[in-house]
């Protein structure tokens, strides 16, 4: 099996060697821009002008270029174990090679229909009065759909020994709590839309127009009511408001018209004692729902639920509705990506999430990820690690209990890179021999038990939240780790083979801004442990959030599409993280250049070439209904500025491109940030 998916991987990045080689593309440099006045289009303007955005995709960039690369290597194992799954029955290769070719049987999928939901249909006409309703959401809950809310267990962020059940609001169909009640006449068009798309699913799974109109009215209204009760984006970002630690006779208490006790029980958590209540007026407003409004609004929206989560695991006509309206008209993408890609995104979700995703990151790190690899990478997350230490002991503005806190937690943050080093056992998710929603279903259900089965053991604290073949990498809070999947370390990011500059410019600036994460606005409240507690001295508090003001301005006032400009409160902590990224990879790239020779390569001299990289990593195009989306709701800044806003701070960059003080790709002097 190594051996097609090896040629096609060879395949993939011949043809698009400028985002999978591990090279500066020298010849795309736009050489009539001076780097000191704008350097994301010096580094990337020829390739923004002559790049398209392929029809299937809202975007087009580096991280996408290589998601592609490795979903096609997924793809050609896949593909040649479906025949003959040659894997031990009950494996978690076996399982996943099974769900992929349930997934690619459309004729299948077809004769199945809408019968795999049967059961959790049934339980949804059961309800008839709001004492059915604790049911009926713990049968959809149980099935990973999160109507309403979603019970998850998570740990405790106060004690990161433990784990703690979490009740975490959810059930709405359009991307962010706004987007029901802003009143511009994109987002009025973008409600009607939603409402159109829900009547229309309804008319596919049996409605008459009448009354799937009638059934997209209580969903619109059920859906309002529960974002009106829900926290902005950037109220979210406060983990002081969302650590709300109850009882369950509390919350009981605080939450009538919903039979919790009832609801935690048919869940499979009768003796729940305790739970976190992340947004405690969602919970009331919920509550206040489920005895309020009538049964047959309920059993919309709860049919509606059901259909939205899983349209892509149906029918070819369900998929279809679900395409048009989320990525045709929220993300401007032309045309569904090949069926083998959607069913390999079906089963990895996001951010590799889904149940059975880690099975497929097993398949993966056996062809992309050679040892040697995981050897260089952590020899890279060394020097980084080793830079932050260094401006820590010599940072002016904080105080020595402060330093000796933070000191202890980087020394302390855990490093995990390419894949676990056990993988998780998937042998009793009952997936197999039937219809791919079944399957679906099925995974999501074992998911659920293995989550609930968490409470009251140890903490796993080797468990990985994203799988190994994922593009992405993240740090972890409550663990105080920083995770690098095997899918991220790849050309142009990451190769063991290619000079420092390019590495640190790639790959080292991500190491950077994950280990800046644990002391971003966020991730600085927690300690050396994981744990949520203040450990900074109130004067260095004070000096931090006057620094991280500056940022919040800074990037306030760059300008996006339709008007919109980049939230700097919503992307602080991707800012933090960015600008401390840059800065450290950089000094990392010092240490490890120390004592060797540093000829220019292409011209460019190491620290030209590392700049260079970086900029070239972060080329992307995004389609204007994407971009007017992600401005909206996403804690990232655009890639255009997730360039020029850290470099502008860096006297480091000005000095590598013998740039004038008031060179215009550079802050004056007396506006540039540092943090760190």
């Amino acid at each position: 099996m190594a051996r097609p998916a090896s040629r096609l991987a060879a395949a993939i990045a011949a043809a698009v060697p400028a985002l999978c080689a591990a090279a500066l593309d020298v010849p795309g440099l736009a050489k009539d821009v001076s780097p000191c006045d704008d350097f994301y289009a010096y580094a990337n303007r020829h390739w923004l002008e002559t790049t398209a955005i392929p029809d299937d995709k809202p975007r087009w960039g580096t991280f996408d270029a290589i998601a592609r690369r490795n979903k096609d290597i997924l793809q050609a194992s896949l593909a040649a174990a479906s025949a003959a799954n040659p894997f031990p029955p009950g494996s978690n290769r076996h399982k996943v090679v099974a769900y992929y070719a349930s997934g690619m049987d459309e004729a299948a999928i077809a004769r199945a229909g809408l019968e795999p939901l049967a059961p959790l249909f049934a339980a949804i006409d059961a309800v008839k009065a709001p004492e059915d309703l604790p049911a009926a959401l713990a049968t959809l809950h149980r099935h990973g759909i999160a109507a309403g809310f979603s019970l998850a267990v998570r740990q405790d962020a106060r004690d990161s020994r433990r784990y703690l059940a979490q009740f975490q609001p959810g059930g709405l169909g359009l991307p962010d709590r706004d987007y029901y009640f802003r009143d511009d006449e994109r987002s009025k068009s973008q409600r009607e839309a939603y409402s159109a798309h829900v009547a229309a699913t309804f008319r596919l799974a049996g409605e008459t127009d009448s009354s799937a109109a009638r059934l997209a009215d209580a969903v619109m209204a059920i859906e309002a009511e529960l974002a009106r009760s829900q926290m902005t984006n950037v109220e979210r970002r406060d983990p002081e408001k969302t650590y709300n630690l109850r009882a369950t006779a509390q919350l009981a208490r605080e939450a009538p018209g919903l039979d919790w006790k009832a609801y935690f029980a048919a869940a499979g958590a009768p003796d729940l004692a305790e739970i976190n209540v992340t947004q405690p007026v969602a919970a009331t407003a919920l509550a206040k729902l489920a005895a309020g409004r009538p049964a047959a609004d309920w059993r919309a929206y709860l049919r509606w639920q059901v259909l939205r989560a899983s349209a892509t695991k149906l029918p070819r006509a369900f998929e279809e509705a679900h395409f048009d309206f989320y990525q045709r008209t929220l993300t401007g993408v032309r045309q569904m990506p090949p069926r083998n890609e959607r069913v390999i995104e079906a089963i990895s979700g996001n951010y590799g999430s889904e149940p059975l995703a880690q099975a497929l990151g097993e398949l993966f790190v056996g062809e992309a990820f050679p040892p040697e690899a995981k050897r260089r990478a952590l020899e890279l997350v060394g020097h980084v690690k080793a830079a932050l230490r260094e401006r820590l002991e010599k940072l002016d503005w904080m105080a020595e209990p402060t330093r000796k806190a933070a000191l202890d937690k980087l020394d302390r943050m855990a490093v995990k890179i390419g894949y676990p080093d056990r993988w998780r056992d998937f042998s009793t998710a009952e997936v197999g021999a039937k219809p791919f929603a079944a399957n679906w279903l099925a995974a999501n259900a074992f998911e659920f038990r293995r989550s609930l089965a968490r409470l009251g053991k140890p903490v796993d604290r080797g468990e990985w939240w994203m799988s190994p073949h994922i593009v992405n990498a993240y740090y972890g809070a409550t663990l105080n780790e920083i995770v690098f999947p095997a899918g991220i370390l790849q050309p142009p990011y990451f190769d063991p083979k290619a000079d420092d500059a390019l590495n640190f410019g790639g790959i080292g600036m991500i190491i950077g801004h994950e280990i800046m994460h644990g002391f971003d606005d966020r991730g600085r409240r927690y300690d050396a442990d994981g744990n949520l507690r203040e450990w900074w001295t109130p004067a260095d508090r004070q000096r931090y959030q006057e620094r991280a003001q500056a940022i919040v301005a800074q990037y306030d006032a760059y300008a996006g599409i339709d008007g919109l400009n980049v939230n700097g409160k919503l992307t602080l902590g991707e800012n933090i993280a960015d600008l401390g990224g840059i800065q450290i990879a950089y000094l990392g790239l010092q240490r490890a250049l120390a004592g060797k020779p540093r000829e220019p390569i292409d011209g460019f001299t190491p620290e030209q070439r590392y700049f260079l990289a970086f900029a070239q990593a972060w080329r992307s195009r995004y389609r204007p209904e994407l971009e007017r989306l992600r401005l909206l709701t996403d804690g990232h800044s655009p890639p255009r500025y997730r360039v020029q806003g850290p470099l502008a701070n860096l006297p480091e960059f000005g000095k590598a491109f013998s740039c004038p003080v008031d060179a215009r790709a550079l802050r004056a002097e007396h506006e540039r940030v540092n943090l760190w």
